[in-house]
Formats: structure tokens, sequence, C-alpha cells
């Protein structure tokens, strides 16, 4: 999406220029790169243009104010998101979605992140870039997509969704199991074969996401550990295991600690992958994570 040249009339300067907007704001995840990218084009346009003239274009009285914005130490409320998006010139989708941005971006909770995240969604327009589309975050955004996955490959499943369904634990309604269904195969990681069977089209989805994604991932861990934490109501103490240990460590061994439980994750799916009588689907949860405030300790290397 581009935009055409926009005139503006400069009073302060008395004269009138044209502010070429060639950035995308839709290709922008963090609203203050995006603001930062366009002072740095105005500025190439113009070598008088600068944080104080953005600042009186947006009628911001404070002159370094959008400087300590874009630097992450000032946040823009509701009142100068709208000045600033009035300054450089956005079109009412442009405004709403740059609103949307800024609020995602300066979200505390992952229930603010989740409830920008989807109008933002809702507002971009399809562009060659490359980012994560609403079809992954619908994957990530219900906890039982990922077991559905997984159930498929234990037993013949053709249409049976409340059979399917059943099978969950906690079980899931056969409605929510067919959309789960429909969307694994829109992704691909399920196919159907001619005699109507459903089949994973590879064993393993490795992911990677922009940090403007990695929400998604927690709210979907977030989702899982409440699944964990039911499992001790409705799963028999044999077929569960709980494992805890306290202990005082460094940062460096809390990062050494990260690497080695990554390669352990790495050993067990390479065992799972070459199962050939897998029974059941088991979700593996390991959490590490402070439970006291840090100390600074001064050492001699």
């Amino acid at each position: 999406m581009k935009k055409t040249a926009i005139l503006i009339l400069n009073s302060s300067l008395n004269t009138t220029c044209f502010d070429k907007i060639m950035i995308n704001l839709f290709e922008h995840e963090n609203y203050r790169e995006y603001l930062r990218q366009y002072y740095i084009e105005q500025k190439n346009l113009s070598k008088s243009f600068s944080y104080r003239t953005f600042s009186q274009k947006a009628g911001i009285s404070t002159s370094s104010f959008l400087f300590h914005v874009i630097e992450g130490k000032r946040n823009l409320t509701k009142a100068s998101v709208v000045k600033v998006s009035t300054a450089i010139g956005h079109d009412s989708e442009e405004a709403d979605f740059f609103e949307n941005l800024v609020f995602f971006n300066q979200a505390k909770t992952i229930t603010e992140k989740t409830l920008y995240y989807s109008r933002l969604l809702e507002i971009r327009k399809p562009i060659d870039i490359e980012v994560i589309s609403k079809d992954r975050y619908e994957y990530y955004s219900t906890w039982y997509h990922s077991v559905i996955r997984e159930v498929i490959t234990l037993f013949p499943f053709r249409d049976e969704f409340e059979r399917l369904g059943s099978f969950l634990v906690p079980p899931v309604r056969g409605s929510e199991v067919k959309k789960s269904i429909a969307l694994l195969e829109k992704l691909g990681f399920i196919e159907c074969d001619n005699e109507g069977l459903y089949h994973q089209t590879q064993n393993l989805i490795n992911v990677r996401v922009g940090t403007r994604d990695a929400f998604i991932i927690e709210k979907f861990q977030m989702q899982m550990l409440d699944i964990a934490l039911k499992a001790y109501n409705f799963v028999p103490v044999q077929k569960r295991m709980s494992t805890s240990t306290t202990m005082s460590i460094s940062e460096k061994t809390f990062e050494l600690f990260k690497l080695r439980l990554r390669e352990m994750q790495q050993q067990l799916l390479e065992i799972s992958r070459l199962e050939s009588k897998a029974t059941t689907v088991y979700q593996l949860s390991v959490n590490l994570f402070p439970i006291s405030r840090s100390i600074s300790i001064d050492t001699t290397e």
C-alpha cells in the first residue's frame, strides 16, 4: 500500500512542501520503529525537518516528546495518537491501524495484546511481506488444535467429530473439532486421502516467531498450563508425572539451564519421532522461572 504525495501547508515556515510518505505502515510491527523511519524519511526530504517541527505539526508543545516516544522513554496516549496520526497524514484506515498498533505495543498483559492484535488482523490488508497469518494465529489461540493434529495419528479418522472430541482430555465438542480439522487442513498440517482418512503431512512443526508474535505462543502455553492444573483432578496420579526443584543459581547458570532444557526437548522429540506404536497424546510442560527477586553480587573474574 503506497501513499501518494500529500500537500502540507507549513504556516510556521510560510512555505508549501510535499511530504512523500513512502514507508508502508501496514508492514510495521512496532510503532516506534515506524515513527523512526518516518522521521528519517522526512529528514532526507527536508534538512529543516526536526523533532521540533514534527511536534509542531502534531500540535504537541514539548519539542522533545516524540523523540522520547521513539526511543521508548515515553508512551503515546489516546489523544497524542490522534495528533501524531493526523500530522503524518493517515487516512481513516491507517489511523485505525496505527492506534491499535500503538496500544498493542504498549500493552502490559496477554489479554490486552490479544485484543489489539485481533483488531490489527482485521484491519491489515493483504500485503506481500512475511507476516504471521490469521490462520496461524487461530492455530495457537486454542489448545486443542495441536492435540487433534496428534490424535488423528492414533486411529483411523474420517468425519467422526464427536468421537474424536470425546477422546480428548478434557473433551471438546464435535462442532469445535470440525472447525479444528478444517483449520489444520487449510494450514497444510493434515490432509485427507482418497478414502476420506486424515493424516499428518509431517511429523514435527518447528515454530519461530518474531517479538511481536511471541505473546501468541505465550498465550498458548498459558492454556496448556491451565490444562496441566486441571489434570491434577481428572487424571489418575499413576498416569501423570509432576516434579519440582527449588535451587539458588546465577544468571549464567540460568542461561545454561535453558540451553540444556532445549537440548532435552530436542532429544525427546527425536525419540517421539521414531515412535511406531503410539497410543496416547501427552503434553510436556517444563517450567523454569524465578520465585525470588535478584540480588547484585560483585565478583572478581
